[in-house]
């Protein structure tokens, strides 16, 4: 894995250098480490250290020219981070920019991704599965209260701010997400990722908050037994199957696993989203609030059921994301 990021990296440095000089605005108050905690398509982003505070954060440093034409990308991802602040979602400490880049400064989530650290448990029960679900839904409410539908939840932008087994999920990366200006207003574009994508957006009529709620269930059953609901040979078969809305409980992984959280991934992964669960209303299931969840060790099963299927991973490559809306 580390040879594989090496490559990743050398890619990027290929395609578009990172500034020679960063601004001296930002420089003034943050060190800025040669460590890189992550690479994009346009961005990478870069361990920064407060001076006077010791306090660590990343720094995504977006190039202007690598995402010409797609401008409105980095504006709604602004615009979002601007004005959340809740404790399940990353929040944006300082902004900076020059001729040449956007430097953004966020919460450093030092605990990594959610599926990587949950393969490093020695235990993990569907208690624990409820507890990560929470959290999730919890920042979804509080987008969705503001009228922000994320549009690409999926494990790697669910990350944990330390590496503490009991430790707070933070949602990131709102480069998909839009402010509905209508309260029940709906979206067009077709994106996301493929895996945890909703019907809706691959049948292009026109989505809202619920496709949250569908990743949600994606991610919830796949914690629940190591494999994704949908799969296919190819993206075109995953599709087709994704709006089919067709999967199992297979019993070699799911007998032990509660009716109760069964029900709740079949409120997540309803075809037509306006009989999708919200997650104000999921909040309030009984595997979320009355502790139905059950204490059955479950790592041995997702971990035979991530190998045997490798699935965490995916088709993980975004879907067009050229639209504008």
């Amino acid at each position: 894995m580390p040879d594989l990021m090496k490559r990743i990296q050398a890619l990027f440095k290929k395609k578009q250098d990172l500034p020679t000089k960063l601004p001296s605005s930002l420089t003034r108050i943050y060190k800025v480490s040669n460590h890189t905690l992550g690479v994009g398509s346009f961005a990478v982003v870069k361990l920064c250290t407060h001076k006077k505070t010791g306090q660590t954060y990343a720094l995504k440093i977006v190039m202007k020219k690598g995402i010409a034409g797609k401008e409105h990308m980095l504006d709604n991802e602004l615009d979002i981070l601007k004005q959340v602040r809740h404790p399940h979602i990353i929040s944006m400490h300082g902004l900076f920019e020059d001729t040449q880049a956007v430097y953004i400064v966020t919460d450093h989530a030092k605990g990594g991704e959610l599926f990587q650290q949950l393969l490093r448990k020695g235990s993990y029960t569907e208690k624990d599965a409820s507890n990560l679900v929470r959290q999730i839904l919890e920042g979804l409410a509080y987008l969705h209260e503001h009228d922000i539908v994320h549009r690409d939840i999926k494990p790697e932008n669910l990350l944990f701010q330390t590496t503490e087994s009991e430790d707070k999920l933070m949602i990131t990366d709102f480069g998909l997400s839009r402010i509905i200006n209508d309260h029940d207003g709906i979206l067009m574009t077709a994106c996301g990722t493929p895996g945890y994508v909703a019907p809706e957006i691959l049948l292009r009529s026109g989505h809202g908050t619920p496709v949250d709620l569908w990743s949600v269930g994606v991610i919830m059953y796949t914690l629940l037994s190591g494999y994704t609901p949908f799969w296919g040979e190819d993206e075109a078969t995953l599709f087709d199957n994704i709006i089919g809305g067709q999967y199992e409980f297979d019993e070699e992984y799911w007998c032990d696993i509660s009716a109760s959280a069964k029900h709740l991934i079949d409120c997540f992964l309803k075809k037509d989203p306006g009989k999708r669960i919200t997650a104000t209303e999921a909040l309030q299931h009984p595997w979320i609030s009355q502790g139905r969840a059950s204490a059955t060790d479950l790592i041995a099963n997702v971990r035979k059921g991530f190998t045997s299927r490798q699935s965490f991973r995916s088709f993980t490559t975004a879907v067009s994301q050229n639209s504008k809306e």
